[in-house]
């Protein structure tokens, strides 16, 4: 499956039940930017409090930690998403953010389906994609269960080393 998906494929998509689209966003007025507009049927994921975990001491983590394990079901099962779900995610920088993290985590827990809306919420409306301003409501079908990240990761501990070593580039 391509990691993007047209808009208009979106929309010959998006009333089939598998299809959850996910309106992803950052800052403190992502749920107002959400509510004033946004794809119709898209539910809501805020960047800093549900796709990472802050801590107050920024030097524990850094500034966007990956949540726990148990911390992603929960808010995979709180949006519907099932592993057999069509995830479709986009942001409002266009995917430069909050869209491409959500991308990254679900394919971190080997989630088959998941595609990032090519062109984002701009390019959606332009295709003739309806917007809405109502918050809406997922439909709970069951828990995602137990999730086990299978893509690698580092720690800072990792990076700092790296950062003296000319055998690696950091990006």
């Amino acid at each position: 499956m391509s990691p993007l998906i047209d808009p208009d494929k979106l929309l010959s998509l998006s009333h089939a039940k598998e299809v959850i689209i996910v309106d992803a966003r950052a800052g403190t007025d992502a749920k107002a930017r959400y509510l004033n507009n946004h794809l119709a049927g898209a539910l809501f994921v805020d960047l800093d409090t549900e796709l990472a975990d802050i801590k107050d001491d920024l030097s524990n983590g850094g500034r966007h930690p990956l949540p726990s394990p148990g911390q992603f079901s929960y808010l995979l099962t709180k949006l519907g998403i099932t592993p057999a779900s069509h995830v479709i995610v986009y942001d409002d920088k266009n995917a430069s953010n909050a869209a491409a993290r959500f991308w990254w985590m679900l394919k971190s827990i080997n989630h088959k389906k998941v595609q990032v809306l090519n062109g984002g919420f701009e390019a959606a409306i332009s295709a003739g994609f309806p917007a809405s301003s109502k918050a809406e409501l997922p439909l709970i079908k069951e828990p995602y269960g137990h999730v086990t990240r299978t893509l690698p990761l580092t720690n800072i501990n990792e990076v700092e080393r790296a950062t003296h070593d000319d055998n690696y580039i950091l990006i």
